[in-house]
């Protein structure tokens, strides 16, 4: 009997696993080892997919506010309008271009992304129309377009005088009309009468 009894006795001391073989213990740090890596690989995605949303320089900015708005008035003045037709393969564009502006001097076309600054490209105009004509038109080749919702596409003269510009929304097809701002333009409608 003493024997039976024996057997029955938990054991103590040596037989008890250690607590790295338990089970409880990891199950309680899995949670907050699995926040650690989380955090860390959250932070390598922020740090190397950053947008150019935000500026450093806000009174900088501020200042080109003024300028920029300056050039919108300038071509509402000069009642300069455009249509950009972009290729289907978003790698080309023709331009056209009426109202009063010289027409030896170059134009660029911006097309800008809502948010990545690094995808924007900067195109001189290659004039292709024969002197004369009502509208002038221009070539436009740049790189592929990555896909995006919508594009800032801006026309401007070479020498930062004037500028007209709109959303273009990629669902909506490949034209793209660009003029003053209506208010701009409104009002030197009624300043020329």
């Amino acid at each position: 009997m003493l024997r039976l009894l024996e057997n029955k006795v938990p054991q103590t001391g040596n037989n008890a696993k250690p607590w790295y073989k338990q089970f409880w213990p990891w199950l309680l740090m899995a949670g907050p080892i699995f926040v650690v890596i989380a955090s860390v690989s959250m932070f390598f995605v922020a740090k190397f997919s950053m947008t150019d949303l935000v500026t450093d320089d806000y009174y900088k900015d501020g200042k080109h506010i003024d300028i920029q708005l300056h050039r919108d008035e300038e071509a509402s003045k000069r009642r300069i309008q455009a249509q950009v037709l972009i290729s289907p393969d978003m790698n080309a564009a023709k331009v056209f271009v009426s109202g009063d502006f010289d027409r030896k001097q170059p134009l660029k076309l911006l097309l800008m992304h809502p948010a990545r600054k690094v995808d924007d490209q900067t195109v001189t105009l290659k004039a292709v129309s024969p002197e004369g004509a009502a509208k002038a038109e221009y070539d436009a080749v740049f790189k592929p377009l990555p896909n995006a919702n919508h594009w800032y596409v801006r026309l401007e003269d070479g020498t930062g005088v004037w500028r007209v510009e709109n959303k273009w929304l990629v669902s909506q097809g490949n034209a793209v009309s660009l003029t003053p701002p209506d208010k701009l333009f409104n009002g030197a409608a009624s300043s020329a009468k």
